[in-house]
């Protein structure tokens, strides 16, 4: 008997392996996409509450419209020549161009003070300011400090001015964030943003060709170029808490502008505490008096290999000597003491010494931690005052760890 073998049920799975094989990725591409619409109804849900970010946002912007007010562009006019030593002549001609330069600078009070750095400014024959507003004023620079980078310009404004609020008195800490504000290439009312990434940093000094010593800079991330000079640096709350004066680059200082290159994360601001003593003193048009200790430095910092030889493990400046009748001699201070800390502000090497020093008033008693022969001592400290007679060179007024500031004063006056 013949047998008949039915296909059927073999087409009828062939036909369900063919509908998976063509139908089966429409439909996960389908379920993928509703899966996707999905996330993404809800994202935006969720990002049309108020979220941190949008909180973060807000905070940010308030701190512009609370600072932009009060931060100008300066523009200046100096005079330039191909030769190294125009005759007097020739500057009396006028023929020698002006060539322009600007940075950024703050406004500090009602009168019209205007706080920019002392390199914006360098050698300027002609000082503009231009406010947030667009009104733009002929400003006279009534002080330099340039062992500071400080510069104290004046403008005539009858209303109009937004003094930016000071951090004063506040510390402040590596982490924090910091917002930058000035005119970085020309551009005017520019502001930036990062953290504080370190204290301290004097040796920011070479970079503007200071003095090392007399300041020890703020270090942040927040984008700094060329034009944000003499800018505010400001805290979370839209408080000073430094100036803008130098970009960590490998490019020499070059002309009145010293900082070349460009943004790369690393750059530096005067502290407010040193900005405050200097500019009280460059409104008065003063001369910028400075606390004085009266010890002498060793031509480079303390090597630890020598510290370990006389037997002191940790940092410290070394005191190469005193000078008779100077504060550190009358308190005992010698050479060879290795002074740790002043006020409980440890002092690991030259630099933050004559920085924490320098910003005392005459007269201030320091308590001084020291090392000498195998022992830690304490001892107290009358500081007296100095004065710059060139960028180089300080002179102590005599006996001015007993004298008042009018007094002291009045002998500059006299000895200048």
């Amino acid at each position: 008997m013949r047998r008949f073998v039915s296909y059927g049920p073999a087409f009828l799975v062939l036909f369900a392996v063919a509908i998976a094989l063509f139908a089966g990725p429409a439909a996960v591409r389908e379920y993928h996409t509703a899966r996707i619409g999905a996330m993404v109804n809800a994202a935006q849900a969720s990002l049309d509450q108020n979220t941190i970010l949008d909180q973060i946002n807000e905070c940010t912007s308030a701190i512009a419209d609370a600072t932009l007010p009060g931060v100008v562009h300066v523009e200046t006019r100096t005079r330039f020549s191909l030769e190294d030593e125009p005759s007097e002549e020739d500057r009396d001609s006028q023929r020698l161009p002006l060539i322009p330069a600007s940075g950024a600078g703050w406004v500090y009070d009602q009168q019209g003070h205007i706080v920019t750095n002392a390199h914006v400014v360098a050698e300027a024959e002609r000082v503009s300011v231009q406010l947030f507003d667009g009104r733009v004023r002929r400003a006279e620079v009534i002080g330099v400090d340039e062992n500071t980078d400080i510069a104290v310009l004046k403008i005539d404004i009858d209303s109009g001015l937004f003094p930016l609020r000071r951090a004063s008195n506040r510390p402040v800490r590596v982490g924090e964030r910091a917002f930058a504000f000035g005119s970085p290439f020309g551009i005017r009312h520019s502001m930036s943003e990062g953290i504080v990434t370190g204290l301290g940093r004097s040796e920011a000094s070479t970079f503007i060709g200071l003095i090392a010593g007399y300041t020890n800079f703020i270090q942040t991330d927040a984008a700094i170029n060329p034009g944000n000079s003499g800018g505010p640096l400001v805290d979370s709350k839209g408080r000073v808490i430094g100036m803008v004066a130098a970009i960590a680059n490998n490019l020499p200082p070059q002309g009145p502008t010293p900082v070349q290159g460009q943004s790369a994360g690393i750059a530096f601001a005067i502290p407010l505490e040193t900005i405050e003593v200097v500019v009280a003193q460059l409104i008065e048009r003063q001369v910028v008096i400075r606390g004085y200790l009266g010890i002498r430095l060793p031509p480079r910092n303390f090597d630890p290999e020598v510290a370990r030889e006389l037997g002191f493990e940790g940092a410290g400046t070394l005191v190469g000597g005193t000078r008779p009748g100077e504060p550190a001699a009358e308190a005992g201070i010698q050479a060879g003491d290795i002074i740790i800390s002043i006020d409980g502000v440890p002092t690991p090497d030259q630099e933050v010494l004559r920085s924490l020093v320098s910003l005392r008033p005459p007269g201030t008693e320091l308590s001084v931690h020291l090392w000498r022969n195998g022992e830690f001592l304490d001892t107290k400290v009358r500081i007296g005052a100095a004065y710059n007679e060139s960028r180089s060179e300080l002179r102590y007024v005599p006996g001015s760890q007993n004298l008042s500031i009018e007094q002291i004063r009045a002998w500059i006056n006299e000895h200048r």
